[in-house]
């Protein structure tokens, strides 16, 4: 159990970067600071940035699709799920779902502690699983995929984003960024629903304004005034969805079905969708 007695902490200390002592010790507190940047912000950032649509859409598909197959509440795992993820919100409100989650720091949401390079849970344990800016901060992203293909029953459903084009946001836990084409090979063990990109090319611009303006000015204010003042251009996103946003987007994402065949190191080459 973690400091508080309240949550069970499920994390094998040998393989894990997670300091397993501590996390007891302390009642797992979050390593990052998340109130940094003002939680007196918030509320003017929900106003100034696009609801994320595609996991909303992407998550109401998997919640009527597990819920087709029948046989009672069907389980869905959120890995990361210390908060509720851009457009995950409905999910976690839906009653009819058996919602499962777990993080390396304990909150309101989660069931467990866990490192998700090992997941506690039996094979084909789950129906669905959600992992939303989670992968680039695991140090072997492709040993928590293949951790999302055991724990899901046969033809299970994944619904994934992932940053490209940004820049590191929590400091020493920030490891991997993906192209869209890249993040399709990670998931090879899985049949493709749907694929492309949650935030383009007005938002990645916005990062780089952000980080530009850190370094210009040595103020983390500074450079998150920056991105308020230029909220505007990741509403452009929409109209610039073009190839090249393919080559150049904030975050991508994959929705897809657990398969028992991989795609081929071929498929990735034929499937880059950007402009080059």
């Amino acid at each position: 159990m973690d400091g508080s007695g309240r949550l069970p902490v499920l994390i094998d200390a040998d393989t894990s970067v997670v300091d397993v002592e501590h996390v007891v010790r302390a009642g797992a507190p979050s390593v990052i600071d998340r109130s940094r940047g003002g939680r007196l912000l918030a509320p003017v950032r929900r106003l100034t940035k696009p609801r994320n649509t595609t996991a909303e859409r992407c998550l109401r598909r998997l919640t009527d699709e597990v819920r087709g197959e029948g046989g009672g509440r069907p389980r869905v795992l959120v890995i990361g799920g210390g908060s509720v993820g851009e457009g995950a919100g409905a999910l976690y409100e839906d009653d009819r779902i058996d919602l499962v989650a777990f993080d390396i720091y304990a909150s309101r949401h989660v069931q467990f502690i866990a490192d998700a390079h090992r997941i506690p849970l039996a094979d084909a344990s789950v129906h669905g699983v959600v992992v939303q800016a989670v992968l680039e901060h695991v140090l072997e992203p492709g040993v928590v995929v293949a951790e999302i293909h055991r724990v899901l029953g046969p033809e299970g459903l994944v619904y994934a984003d992932t940053p490209f084009m940004q820049q590191v946001h929590e400091g020493a836990y920030d490891f991997t960024r993906f192209t869209e084409s890249g993040h399709r090979h990670l998931f090879r063990w899985f049949a493709e629903v749907e694929r492309g990109v949650v935030a383009g090319l007005g938002t990645q611009l916005r990062w780089s304004l952000d980080y530009f303006t850190r370094g210009l000015l040595r103020s983390q204010v500074a450079g998150r005034l920056v991105r308020l003042a230029f909220f505007w251009l990741s509403w452009l996103d929409g109209l610039l969805s073009t190839p090249a946003t393919v080559d150049g987007a904030s975050s991508v994402f994959f929705y897809g079905r657990r398969a028992d065949t991989s795609i081929t190191p071929m498929d990735a080459i034929r499937g880059y969708r950007g402009a080059q």
